[in-house]
This record gives C-alpha cells, sequence and structure tokens, in this order.
C-alpha cells in the first residue's frame, strides 16, 4: 500500500457483497496520460495553479457568510500539513492532479478522539489502481482498493474525500481519459518512429560493394570488418577512408519519417483542449485576459469541487444544517496587470472590503500584525439616512432630546 500503509492497512471493515454493477466500479486507469510530456506539462499547470488556493471554514447563514472560523483545524491541516510527509501545497497539488490524470481523486481523514473532540489528526492521498463500493455490515459504504503493489485496503466512504470529473457513466468514479488515448497514440508513434530513424542513420553509415565475382561469404564479412575498421579509425584520424579499386562505397542516408510540424502541433493542441489549457497557459505567456478566463473556466470549478468534497466529508449533516462549510479562493489577481491590481485597491480603498493584509496581498507584500481588521470610511452613510445627514436633522432631534432629558442612558435629566 505504499508509504501510507500503517495507517490505511489498519483500518478493518466487515463487508457484505459488493453494490451490482459495474459503474460501482472505478474506471481504468494505467498512467499513460501521465507519462505524456504536453499532458503532464498541462496538468502540471492546471494543478499548481489550483493548489495556490487556501482552504476557509465558514458559517454561513442566509446565503451569506456570518463568522469565518479561523482555528478550524481541517482548513488548517489542508493548507499547511495535512500528514507527515506532506506540505498542504504538495497535498493540493497531488489531488487535482489524480483528478485530471484519473478523474477520480481520493484521500482519507483520519479521524480522532481528543479531550472529547473529534478532530482529523491526517489526511492521507489514496494510490489506487482500481477501487468499487462495498456496503459493510451493519450499515454504510466502504471502499475496497487495490494499490499498485496488488494490496487490498478497505475505506469507510464516509470518512472519504472524493472530487471526480466527466461524472457520467461511472457512479464510483469518472469516466477517464479513454477519449484522448489516440491522439497520445499519435504522438507516441511520432517519436517513437523519429527515435528509430535516428538510430539507424546514426548507426548504418553506408554500403560497401565488392567487384569481385563470387566471393565466398566468409570473404564477404571479412571485407566488411575491414572496412569498418577503416572508417573508424578516419573518424579519429583525419576522416578520410582509403578504399582500392575493388571496393565501392556508397553513403547511406536515413530520412526520419514522422508527422510534420503541423501535424505534430495539432496533435498537441488536442491534448490540451482536452484539458480546457491553452499552450499560452502552460508556457505562462499569457495574457490578463486569458489568464482571468482560464481561471474562472478551470481553477474556480476546481476549487467548488475541493470544497464540496470537503465539507461533505468534514461535517455531520447536522453541523451542515447549521450552517458550517469550506470554501477555497485565492489569487484570482494573480497574473493580473499592476494596473490592474492599482485600479481595484483604488475603487475599494474606502469601502471596506478588502482588509489591509488582502490589499497587501495583492502587490505582493507579507501580511502585517492587526492588518486581518476591516476598515471602512466614515464619510459614508446608509441611503436612506442620506437626506437627514445632509440637513443636519439628525444633529437637531438630538438637541431636542437632551433638553428634554432623554438623551441620558440612565433615562434621567441633570439636576441644576
Amino acid at each position: 500500500m505504499g508509504l501510507f500503509n500503517k495507517i490505511l492497512g489498519n483500518i478493518k471493515l466487515k463487508i457484505l457483497n459488493s453494490y451490482f454493477g459495474y459503474t460501482v466500479s472505478s474506471a481504468p486507469f494505467d498512467g499513460e496520460f501521465w507519462d505524456h510530456d504536453v499532458a503532464r506539462a498541462t496538468i502540471d499547470a492546471i494543478a499548481t495553479r489550483a493548489a495556490m488556493g487556501n482552504m476557509r471554514h465558514v458559517i454561513m447563514e442566509n446565503g451569506q457568510v456570518k463568522e469565518t472560523v479561523y482555528d478550524s483545524p481541517l482548513a488548517k491541516m489542508i493548507n499547511e500539513r495535512p500528514n507527515d510527509v506532506m506540505s498542504g501545497f504538495e497535498f493540493k497539488y497531488r489531488m487535482f492532479a489524480n483528478l485530471e490524470t484519473k478523474t477520480t481523486a481520493i484521500a482519507y481523514i483520519d479521524w480522532q478522539v481528543v479531550d472529547g473532540n473529534v478532530i482529523p489528526v491526517g489526511i492521507y492521498p489514496v494510490d489506487y489502481a482500481n477501487y468499487q463500493f462495498r456496503q459493510v455490515i451493519g450499515g454504510g459504504w466502504a471502499i475496497e482498493y487495490n494499490d499498485f503493489e496488488g494490496n487490498t485496503g478497505y475505506l469507510r466512504l464516509q470518512d472519504c474525500i472524493i472530487m471526480r470529473k466527466f461524472y457520467n457513466n461511472h457512479q464510483a468514479s469518472g469516466d477517464g481519459n479513454a477519449p484522448i488515448y489516440k491522439a497520445l497514440d499519435m504522438s507516441k508513434a511520432s517519436d517513437e518512429g523519429f527515435i528509430e530513424a535516428l538510430q539507424v542513420s546514426n548507426k548504418v553509415r553506408g554500403i560497401i560493394k565488392q567487384k569481385k565475382s563470387m566471393l565466398d561469404p566468409e570473404d564477404v564479412k571479412e571485407s566488411q570488418n575491414n572496412f569498418a575498421d577503416r572508417f573508424k579509425s578516419a573518424a579519429q584520424n583525419g576522416g578520410i577512408v582509403a578504399v582500392d579499386s575493388m571496393e565501392d562505397f556508397k553513403e547511406l542516408n536515413v530520412n526520419a519519417y514522422s508527422a510534420n510540424a503541423v501535424q505534430q502541433k495539432q496533435i498537441e493542441s488536442r491534448i490540451r483542449s482536452f484539458l480546457r489549457t491553452s499552450e499560452s497557459i502552460v508556457n505562462s505567456d499569457y495574457t490578463e485576459q486569458q489568464g482571468i478566463a482560464w481561471a474562472q473556466s478551470v481553477i474556480e470549478p476546481l476549487w467548488e469541487i475541493f470544497a464540496q468534497a470537503v465539507t461533505c466529508c468534514g461535517f455531520t449533516p447536522q453541523e451542515r444544517d447549521k450552517g458550517n462549510k469550506m470554501i477555497m479562493s485565492g489569487g484570482r489577481l494573480m497574473g493580473a496587470s499592476l494596473s490592474t491590481c492599482v485600479q481595484v485597491l483604488n475603487a475599494t480603498k474606502d469601502t471596506g472590503e478588502l482588509t489591509t493584509n488582502e490589499r497587501r496581498e495583492i502587490l505582493g507584500y507579507p501580511p502585517v500584525d492587526g492588518g486581518d481588521v476591516r476598515q471602512v470610511s466614515l464619510n459614508y452613510v446608509s441611503a436612506d439616512s442620506q437626506k437627514e445627514y445632509q440637513l443636519g436633522k439628525n444633529k437637531d432631534k438630538n438637541k431636542e432630546d437632551d433638553s428634554d432629558g432623554k438623551g441620558k442612558s440612565d433615562g434621567k435629566a441633570d439636576d441644576k
């Protein structure tokens, strides 16, 4: 079971027969997609950017954020140190990379009781070769999975973070990346054909023709070896090969046949389009508009998938009913031009949408103490009270209240 064998291998469950139907088994995965250079570079761009998002625990009320739980152990663990061998960034990167390569990413949360509270003590990505859903005796569901070493393990489904994409035919997993394998095969065949041609052209230099008739095969082989030695010696000493009048050497040119530049570019474009990421994004030479569009269409949906998966696994139904949920966000303006950042800062400087540290983060500066407090300008009032504020009616009313002795907190007027 790999590195986390000690943790995941200790889980013992009594399993019933599997849930009938192929759709509760995972889609096949062989690692071919991740092993392709263009696919890996594109997935790396997606996973790197998505892993920069921060997980936050919030409490919602009437569709709005009522409270942010800054000391949430689950959010802190995901963002900083989910287990003993991974940082928060590495864990998030691995989850998003697994989602792109396998179309299903799974992580197990290890819950323990500490001081009477149930808290997470570790989160571990599950490296599976295949898996299926199984019923547990006594109620509930489990994941029965096989790792790449042939071991079988069981995990409680309620303790697993599961993310899926291309989620249509299979119930247990995404449908896999099979539609892009033809493009991968074409790219692989082109590369292998070019390599083989280069190997032949580097090894076979030419053809030597003996003008002597009726040579014995052994004499032909001896003559060939003799010429090869002369050819090798010439390569090391001046580059000139001497031949006698009975030998005729003809240089052999082997052309490497493979997909031309246009065809190869089309194949690579199909792979990137399958991952909904352009070449400019992968090469980090995209425009501001391209970056924002890519973030909205690719990265933000991944954050939503991850946040909902953690919410379902990290909170009980009762906790979710009380508004507890996870959200993931961060760095939407990363990659934006400096002028755009300045425009955003100027537009929000008096309204309190951004804290001091959030404003510093946009500019790439580190946070400061006390910078997480929202500040607003006192030059703004409620629209309903705007007329009273401008005409000073509220001030006159306060004077009248004071003269009547109603302006005191204890309801009594001063004795004079």
